[in-house]
């Protein structure tokens, strides 16, 4: 049964106050450190759910080879590799590339993705795209 929510037992914290080593007067807040002590067993959940999701997906609805954010094996390094090696096969083939990068969610905030995302494949944007 799901009920969206954490057991109340996972959500409590503890909190304690340690002196910082070496400091010459501890009657000041900057003496001091603050540690809290949290259940780890929803971040544990969380993450069992979350890579069970990711699975799932990519075996249902496989991303398009343009998708790099939030995918595993797919670092930053990753990502410019293959943007620099679709640019020299593009020079090899007599084109001039070009790249537009943008954060889509944050420029087009009131509007549904999939609409975007359809106009943007009607404008011959990105071949890619899903």
């Amino acid at each position: 049964m799901c009920t969206r929510r954490h057991p109340v037992e996972w959500k409590r914290a503890g909190g304690v106050v340690i002196r910082k080593p070496s400091k010459d007067n501890y009657t000041k807040r900057k003496a001091f450190r603050s540690i809290s002590l949290h259940s780890c067993m929803g971040k544990v959940v969380e993450t069992v759910a979350a890579e069970m999701l990711s699975e799932e997906s990519k075996r249902t609805v496989p991303l398009s080879d343009g998708q790099f954010r939030s995918r595993k094996g797919q670092s930053g390094i990753n990502t410019a590799a293959i943007v620099v090696d679709r640019v020299h096969a593009a020079w090899t083939n007599g084109y001039i590339p070009g790249i537009l990068l943008m954060d889509i969610k944050a420029a087009f905030p009131r509007m549904a993705n999939d609409r975007l995302v359809n106009l943007m494949k009607v404008r011959q944007m990105d071949r890619d795209l899903q």
